[in-house]
């Protein structure tokens, strides 16, 4: 049977991204695919390790004449974020991934293509198969639940890696080596009251929503203007509760932290006298929200229709304690670093709203390189909570990754893209998450980078991978590891 990927080079690397593809991996659900990495490892006869957190660490000799060499540890998170668009049926949990070859690019059919970080895993293992290369001893760390919790680069125990320059293939830039990146802490915020029971003799229950926004990577795409969903449908309810006297009912938007939310629906409940009046002056908000915002969202979309599904609501205190509350809180974009103006220093992302019960619940992903700001932007939501009487926590965290300012792997990175392309990779420190931060703190002599291929639109259904940058990388990273020496 023809392989879909079998004419794409590197032949082995793309063998191993269409073998991952078909493993379902959404964060959280990665035991399948830290078994095929650990059965893949021992059948090429390598010494592999499988921890209690399902990280996958496989270790290769050093060829000859790299015996006295440091170690090198390649490494990327095994895990993906599942995004989809509205009409796909694909079911994440048990689906392969659908991938389609367009235009230079490799993408999915419909969902996240998963080369964040699939590719850096797909990479390892062809580097691990490849007796030809030359080398220092390597080590391979897979490391599960990077896009939501960290758990595996956290619960990463001490002394087992034994390498001494650190490769993070989880960039999603060409050409662009990252030296740091921002920690990262996310808060929640809590409304509660017992809901009361409306009438539907008296009020009509209308759903209300936003939705094809842009979204993306809520680090590497917060200063990129894009909009989010739940602050756009904040703005459209208030416009709407100016003109009439309305009910909340429900409030749903985001599906994951660490993206930018695309898609927000509320449920409210309108007077059945107003309901006529009710339609047209939505219908006018609607298009006025929408002419707003069309030239930064060219695919926005407002929508208003009848629903049956709640007949419970909010008081008018609550309804205005959130409705203020979402109204001041910040989202985006916070500061820019000090010493490279052009890089993000922090942010935040107001990524999940969820109606439980009697409670609307609010996870907030907060960003930052520098400590202090970041514990400046908690406080913020902290004074927020309780100035509009909810319910405040901090939930989890991770550090951020410390620019070095000497770096024997960093300098001989940046001589070798020079030599092999002819022309300077840039250094940045990033705004997003990496595991570098976190793996640093038991293993705080490494010494690090992290590079990749040309990946676009990440955590987004529309994200794709550029083949030849894929092509690039892979004979940078095999050249790299034999400069090493």
């Amino acid at each position: 049977m023809m392989r879909k990927l079998e004419n794409l080079k590197p032949e082995r690397v793309f063998y191993y991204f269409e073998e991952l593809s078909k493993i379902p991996r959404e964060s959280g659900n990665e035991k399948a695919v830290s078994d095929y990495l650990t059965e893949t490892a021992k059948k090429l006869g390598l010494k592999t390790y499988q921890d209690e957190n399902l990280n996958v660490i496989v270790q290769k000799p050093a060829t000859k004449g790299y015996e006295n060499s440091n170690g090198i540890i390649l490494q990327g998170h095994i895990d993906m974020v599942c995004e989809k668009e509205l009409e796909s049926k694909h079911n994440f949990k048990v689906d392969a991934l659908k991938l389609i070859v367009e235009d230079g690019y490799l993408r999915a059919d419909a969902t996240t293509l998963g080369a964040d970080n699939g590719i850096a895993v797909a990479m390892s293992l062809a580097i691990l198969e490849d007796n030809n290369l030359e080398h220092p001893q390597i080590e391979f760390l897979g490391t599960v639940e990077e896009e939501t919790t960290m758990k595996g680069a956290l619960g990463l125990k001490p002394n087992l890696l034994s390498g001494k320059y650190f490769i993070n293939i989880d960039s999603e830039e060409e050409g662009l080596l990252t030296a740091g990146s921002a920690g990262g802490r996310t808060v929640v915020i809590d409304f509660e009251e017992e809901k009361a029971i409306f009438s539907k003799d008296t009020y009509t229950f209308f759903m209300l929503g936003v939705k094809n926004l842009i979204g993306g990577h809520s680090g590497m795409e917060i200063d990129k203007g894009r909009m989010n969903a739940n602050k756009i449908l904040t703005e459209f309810l208030l416009e709407v509760k100016k003109n009439f006297e309305i009910k909340l009912c429900s409030f749903k938007g985001g599906t994951k932290e660490n993206a930018i939310p695309r898609v927000a629906m509320v449920e409210i409940a309108v007077m059945k006298k107003d309901v006529k009046n009710f339609k047209i002056k939505v219908t006018e908000i609607m298009k006025n929200i929408i002419d707003k915002y069309i030239s930064i969202e060219k695919n926005i979309e407002l929508e208003m229709f009848p629903t049956d599904e709640h007949s419970k609501c909010f008081s008018d205190d609550f309804f205005n304690r959130f409705l203020t509350f979402m109204t001041e809180a910040p989202t985006g974009l916070n500061t820019w670093l000090e010493a490279y103006p052009d890089i993000v220093e922090s942010s935040d992302n107001i990524a999940i709203l969820r109606t439980f019960d009697d409670k609307i619940h609010i996870e907030v992903s907060l960003r930052s390189a520098e400590p202090t700001v970041m514990d400046e932007l908690t406080v913020t939501f902290e004074n927020l909570s309780k100035k509009y009487k909810a319910n405040f926590q901090v939930t989890k965290g991770y550090p951020e990754w410390k620019f070095r300012k000497d770096s024997h792997l960093r300098n001989t990175a940046l001589n070798l893209y020079n030599n092999l392309f002819g022309k300077n990779m840039e250094v940045t420190v990033m705004h997003a998450g990496l595991e570098c931060g976190v793996i640093g703190v038991n293993y705080p002599d490494l010494d690090m980078i992290s590079i990749g291929p040309n990946i676009y639109d990440v955590h987004t259904p529309k994200e794709k991978m550029d083949i030849k940058s894929v092509e690039r990388t892979y004979l940078y990273i095999t050249e790299l590891l034999k400069t090493l020496k």
